[in-house]
């Protein structure tokens, strides 16, 4: 779950995934497939908008957890042309199975908020949030380089999707303009 959170892969990406797309000395995830689930099969397809892209994730979460080490020892365990994260039979998992044999006991051990009605208050498609807000959230960070980064097929996606004002716009916006 780490490696989703803070490389900003979207769930056909991440079941796709095999050792040899790893760069684990610059920490780099090459995007050039996904896993797509249609009624009665799962087959490898292009990335979404057909564009292979290079991601990345930190040495170090923002909660202190060394997920370079984690991502070393993973890879350590297989052959490169494996999966990072196999069902439990060793093949492109399912969603419908994901959620209950590995994203469900995440979460709990994560120990992840829920809902009144019992729900998760995140969902898988929210650890890409997790990491567009955290990777826009770093020094030095461009929305050009988080937009290639998560894929999206322009900066203005990315823009409508994870820039929006502070809760202190107007009052911001007041100050700047006085005419003191």
């Amino acid at each position: 779950m780490l490696v989703v959170a803070y490389s900003g892969l979207r769930w056909g990406e991440m079941a796709a995934l095999t050792a040899d797309r790893v760069d684990a000395s610059r920490r780099r995830i090459v995007v050039d497939r996904q896993v797509v689930e249609t009624r009665h099969q799962l087959c490898l397809g292009p990335p979404k908008n057909r564009r292979r892209r290079t991601t990345m994730y930190p040495a170090r979460t923002p909660g202190a957890i060394d997920l370079a080490p984690m991502v070393e020892r993973r890879l350590a365990e297989i052959a490169p042309e494996d999966l990072l994260f196999p069902s439990p039979r060793g093949c492109w998992p399912r969603r419908s199975n994901y959620r209950r044999n590995t994203f469900e006991p995440a979460a709990t051990a994560a120990g992840w908020p829920r809902s009144a009605e019992g729900r998760w208050a995140w969902t898988f498609h929210s650890l890409r949030h997790v990491f567009a807000t955290w990777a826009l959230a770093q020094p030095g960070a461009r929305i050009e380089d988080v937009s290639r980064l998560l894929g999206h097929s322009t900066v203005r996606v990315t823009q409508d999707l994870y820039i929006s004002p502070d809760g202190d716009l107007f009052e911001r916006f007041y100050r700047a303009t006085r005419a003191d």
